[in-house]
């Protein structure tokens, strides 16, 4: 019991200082932490692990294995270097914006350039079921733009889309739309949609009938797809939104679901092949009560599993029993969400006034933020 005292004063000072060695941990709490591969400075001023480090939420840097590295300053500074990979190319690259830049891959751009921000962009995108690239040009965004696949609007007057197994068009968006579609496996097959928004729309496809009254606030969907005739189903699937958000119910080869929002929800999940249920959850007040199959939470006070691995009762108490077999708890738990690390290695000790660690063999219990420690023996 005293070494367990002295090695407790030797390693922990309250909430303020912890070093566990053979953790590779170290926390100066709140100003450094360092666990691993991963080291915090005044979280969330500033991280950095392995291979990346970021300030603010406004600088970061990232490196590769392969060379690679890129640093950014959002939204107005970017440069890197990408190393050549298959059959393209090293380059460094760099931007200012809006004034120009070129960037290799941005969300879901690819050589993306830009002057004079929104007065001209390029940038590819692919379209894998075709094996091709499509590159796009936008003048004075989102007014002007044309792809080479013939595609091209003139925002909001007129503008036509063409995609793997369908064209889209629009006039004096979002007023009048329409498209056309092409048979295709994974969709809902050959046939046309129309809208006159906010009026009164339609689609008629050889796999999906839907009709929208005051869009999108009524409307009726049946669908047909192979699953569900295969789970024994006659009848189609069927969607009713009257009026959306308020009330929606369907039935289809994934589940069964009524929503009475934001009071009630009810939702029933099926095996894809089977049709046999796979589960279910039902809500009170949207997402505040949530009752699963294994599972209960009300938000943000109440989480418990049925299979005890985890309980929450916000913001006193936070318990987990690992797939291993041991467990840790504490008292309190101030922060909403269960877990995150950053959280604690830099801020949860300072609310945490006791906590528990349990195996197989034995249990660890530290309270006063480690300045009395004892371990029971099961």
């Amino acid at each position: 019991m005293f070494a367990e005292l002295l090695l407790a004063a030797t390693f922990q000072v309250g909430p303020f200082y912890e070093q566990r060695p053979a953790d590779d941990y170290l926390a100066v709490r709140p100003f450094y932490a360092h666990e691993g591969d991963v080291d915090d400075v005044l979280w969330p001023v500033f991280t950095s692990h392995r291979d990346w480090w970021r300030f603010c939420f406004l600088f970061h840097y990232q490196s590769q294995d392969d060379g690679g590295w890129q640093f950014d300053f959002m939204p107005l500074w970017f440069n890197g270097h990408k190393p050549q990979r298959g059959e393209s190319a090293a380059e460094d690259y760099w931007g200012l914006f809006p004034i120009y830049g070129h960037h290799p891959h941005l969300l879901l751009m690819y050589d993306l350039d830009f002057a004079l921000w929104p007065v001209w962009t390029r940038y590819k995108m692919p379209r894998p079921s075709e094996g091709k690239w499509l590159t796009t040009n936008t003048v004075l965004f989102p007014f002007f733009s044309w792809r080479d696949d013939g595609a091209w609007s003139f925002w909001p007057f007129y503008g036509i889309n063409h995609q793997r197994e369908s064209d889209h068009q629009y006039a004096l968006w979002p007023i009048v739309t329409w498209a056309s579609y092409r048979e295709d496996r994974d969709t809902a097959g050959e046939g046309n949609s129309w809208m006159v928004w906010p009026l009164y729309g339609q689609v008629r496809r050889a796999r999906e009938h839907q009709d929208l009254f005051i869009p999108p606030f009524f409307s009726w969907t049946e669908t047909y797809s192979k699953s569900w005739a295969a789970q024994g189903n006659s009848a189609p699937e069927t969607r009713l939104r009257c009026p959306w958000p308020i009330f929606e119910w369907e039935s289809n080869a994934r589940r069964s679901r009524l929503s009475i929002w934001p009071l009630y929800e009810r939702v029933v999940w099926r095996s894809y092949n089977k049709g046999d249920e796979a589960g279910t959850v039902t809500r009170f007040g949207w997402k505040l009560v949530e009752l699963y199959d294994d599972e209960t939470r009300v938000f943000p006070f109440w989480t418990s599993r049925k299979d005890d691995s985890y309980f929450r009762l916000w913001p006193f108490w936070e318990s987990e029993i690992r797939k291993d077999g041991s467990s840790k708890s504490r008292l309190l738990a101030l922060f909403p969400m269960r877990w995150v690390p950053s959280v604690d290695r830099n801020w949860s000790k300072f609310w945490t006034f006791y906590e528990k660690e349990s195996n197989p063999v034995c249990t660890y219990h530290s309270l006063l933020w480690g300045i009395i420690r004892w371990r029971t023996v099961k």
